[in-house]
């Protein structure tokens, strides 16, 4: 913006863009330190936190309002007539109010998402299954055919999951040419979230997709003091190229573990993505004819691999997973009391965030006030 001098909107637009930064920088750098150091912080409503992606959104729409009031005035009038005809126009000060709005409302938000502490530990009884998650981290997981990456999708998915067990145990195996457990069976969802968050294509060295390892190693991975019912669920594109995948699901059914599957990817399939090390898109893996490589669901095998297991197939769709299959053949399976600590007589501090917005409101109430109240200066005759 090349803004006139009385009315310069440019360097509000790099402040203000500056403090949104920071602001998230902290809010995610508050936010993990809290998991990994005070696992009793948690929040009530932690499937809301879409909503704070208004915040960045009014700010955009704040920008282009002070970039469209900055071009209406150049088309009113000269701008070193600006201050004696128009003195209370400060975008300065306009600025200032947006910002402690905006903080505002982002105290409202995190208010509704109500954080809270849990006051003692105890130890609680619940029921449930013992389910490992078998995770697909070969590179045609990084194919765009469901709407998003793959395994983007697979992680997402796996997060709904969580969100929808209730005294379930929870285990995740990654595989590729290898498997390899990332994290034990627990009850503890929000360890399995971090030990998720962590999944990438270049976790497993071995490229490939061994699906038949991938179901023992989850088989080897149940706790075999349990008498909770056992139940596999593979999440992969169904390309296997390394065992006999049919073989390992038979085998898991006759020691009694379910093997459920989720085809991620299409039928239709989509080219592999290459990355330079910085993650940055350079064209597509191809063949030795220099032709793209493309990466199709194999749904035969999955479904067999299904049936073979006693399970369920469900396709992936466009940037969605139908998890009411495997929701419904959990609860038909019978159920382990697990004896679990965890923390209880949570005290809710969302008033403190309301209290906060508040105070910011009446803060811009009190710049708005100091704005309107100041009278123009007499224009010289």
């Amino acid at each position: 913006m090349n803004a006139p001098s009385a009315f310069r909107t440019y360097p509000i637009a790099v402040a203000l863009i500056l403090a949104e930064l920071a602001f998230w920088a902290l809010l995610i750098a508050a936010w993990v330190t809290v998991q990994r150091v005070a696992p009793n912080v948690q929040l009530e409503h932690e499937t809301w936190g879409w909503m704070l992606a208004s915040l960045p959104v009014m700010l955009v729409l704040f920008l282009l309002h002070l970039e469209w009031k900055r071009r209406a005035m150049d088309r009113l009038m000269d701008s070193k007539l600006i201050p004696d005809f128009m003195p209370r126009l400060r975008p300065g000060r306009d600025g200032w109010r947006f910002l402690v709005w905006r903080f505002a409302m982002a105290a409202v938000l995190l208010g509704i998402l109500d954080p809270k502490v849990g006051a003692k530990l105890k130890e609680i009884t619940t029921e449930g299954v013992d389910v490992m998650v078998a995770l697909d981290v070969s590179n045609s997981m990084m194919a765009e055919d469901v709407g998003m990456d793959r395994l983007g999708l697979a992680k997402r998915t796996i997060e709904r999951l969580i969100n929808q067990l209730d005294g379930d145990r929870l285990g995740l195996v990654v595989f590729a040419g290898e498997a390899y457990v990332q994290c034990p069976i627990t009850t503890d969802y929000g360890a399995m979230k971090l030990f998720l968050d962590q999944v990438s294509c270049d976790l497993v060295a071995t490229q490939g997709t061994a699906i038949g390892r991938a179901i023992e190693t989850c088989a080897e991975a149940f706790d075999e003091e349990s008498t909770a019912s056992r139940v596999i669920l593979v999440m992969t594109d169904g390309e296997n190229h390394e065992d006999d995948a049919e073989d390992a699901a038979k085998k898991a059914r006759s020691n009694g573990i379910e093997v459920h599957t989720i085809g991620m990817g299409s039928l239709e399939g989509a080219p592999i993505p290459l990355f330079d090390r910085y993650g940055h898109a350079r064209g597509f893996k191809s063949d030795a004819d220099g032709k793209p490589v493309v990466t199709a669901l194999n749904e035969n095998m999955l479904i067999g691999i299904a049936n073979a297991g006693g399970g369920t197939f469900t396709l992936a769709g466009k940037g969605f997973v139908d998890l009411n299959p495997v929701r419904s053949a959990l609860d038909q399976l019978e159920q382990q009391e697990v004896a679990q600590i965890a923390y209880t007589d949570f005290e809710h501090r969302a008033s403190w965030f309301f209290f906060a917005a508040m105070v910011l409101l009446f803060g811009e109430a009190v710049i708005n006030a100091g704005q309107t109240g100041r009278h123009p200066k007499p224009v010289a005759r």
